[in-house]
């Protein structure tokens, strides 16, 4: 156990070292159709040369693809960095990542957003797979989360020259692998960190094979310990909020409060948060429950000095029209009454948002308030306001 503490400690040094060296050169445009990009948000893509080693000692490199989203205005705004999961079995198929309705909110918060698509998935699977841990009975998972975290590094590194890009102030996101690999980055201090928020992290987890059973659960609460210890090495310890859910099917509530106990024994500064069961695997809380992690994290982030709110509420009652009187609806074009009329039938939750030049949209069932503003604001990136949320006409006009 002691040589693979050791063992674990001298991956995660290197990586650090190789974070710096592996950087590549500065970003530079990817080519994408521009009509796919959210102008409300100012979405962009970039690429983020990197060099990693897998748990053999392979070099792995290529371009990572970044997208970005940012606020209004000439900032310079903090920088938050998002990390996907992994799926082993279907990690050729993922694509360019956007966390959409998080990054709005996140946005609302006043963050540049990056959300980076790591080597080994997606269009850079073909390149190798330094994630991978290769065997559930000795599992290797040091290598596999210091090539994830070198990533996250260099994503930081590359966003922090941005001239709008505030790199004294910058938060670490992650779900599942990206998530451990959130705490493990933190565990490095990168420049600026103020804060990291993992969402079920953790590694070889299988909800069909040994659910709730990650394969050699003790390796990892060691590492987490390591990730503890390494954190407590700075002056003070960085803030992390850690959030589960009872029913995750990757990891049950006992592994993840083992391994915040064993981070916080190690002395790492943790909030574990052990939420409810969410639908039918509480693993996918972070796309699937904004509604009940947004406040959370409003609450944590405001704690740390980001007091700008994220989370949506809808606005008071007015009485301008009957909720199912169509004609009143300030918009006189087909397309949109006959949206409106759609949006009539949905059940609660489901809110409609409007334009002064004839936009609209509207959503139904999970972040409505963000995403009917989000379909509304998308194409043009003018404000819109909601007309009805819910049972009530909300719009009043000007």
């Amino acid at each position: 156990m002691a040589e693979l503490m050791i063992r674990d400690r001298a991956t995660l040094l290197l990586s650090a070292c190789l974070a710096c060296l592996f950087a590549g050169p500065l970003h530079a445009e990817a080519p994408i159709d521009a009509s796919t990009l959210h102008k409300d948000i100012r979405e962009a893509v970039l690429r983020v040369p990197v060099t990693v080693q897998d748990a053999n000692g392979r070099d792995v490199a290529g371009s990572l693809l970044v997208t970005t989203f940012k606020p209004k205005g000439a900032g310079p705004f903090p920088l938050l960095i998002i990390s996907h999961g992994r799926s082993g079995d279907k990690r050729g198929e993922y694509a360019r990542q956007r966390f959409e309705s998080a990054a709005r909110f996140f946005v609302r918060k006043g963050f540049a957003v990056a959300a980076p698509l790591r080597l080994g998935y997606g269009e850079l699977a073909t390149l190798g797979d330094p994630e991978n841990s290769y065997s559930c009975a000795s599992p290797s998972y040091a290598p596999a989360l210091a090539a994830a975290a070198q990533q996250i590094i260099a994503v930081a590194q590359t966003m922090a020259t941005q001239v709008d890009v505030d790199a004294r102030r910058l938060v670490l996101v992650g779900q599942s692998v990206g998530g451990i690999a959130s705490v493990a980055a933190a565990a490095l201090r990168p420049p600026g960190l103020v804060a990291a928020i993992n969402f079920a992290g953790g590694h070889g987890g299988s909800p069909t094979e040994h659910r709730g059973e990650p394969c050699q659960a003790p390796q990892l609460k060691r590492l987490f310990h390591s990730y503890g210890e390494f954190s407590a090495c700075a002056a003070a310890p960085v803030p992390t909020l850690w959030i589960y859910t009872e029913n995750d099917m990757y990891f049950a509530p006992h592994h993840s409060r083992d391994w915040a106990e064993a981070y916080r024994n190690g002395g790492g500064l943790v909030d574990y948060r052990l939420l409810p069961a969410i639908g039918d695997d509480g693993h996918r809380l972070f796309a699937a429950a904004n509604d009940v992690w947004q406040p959370l994290v409003d609450e944590f982030l405001a704690q740390q000095g980001f007091s700008q709110p994220g989370t949506l509420k809808p606005p008071p009652s007015s009485d301008y029209a009957a909720l199912k009187d169509v004609d009143a609806l300030p918009l006189s074009s087909w397309v949109a009454q006959e949206s409106y009329k759609k949006f009539l039938m949905a059940k609660p939750p489901r809110a409609f948002a409007i334009g002064s030049d004839g936009e609209f949209g509207y959503a139904t069932g999970e972040d409505v308030l963000s995403r009917a503003l989000g379909f509304c604001q998308k194409r043009k990136g003018k404000p819109c306001q909601f007309y009805a949320v819910d049972n009530n006409v909300v719009w009043r006009p000007e």
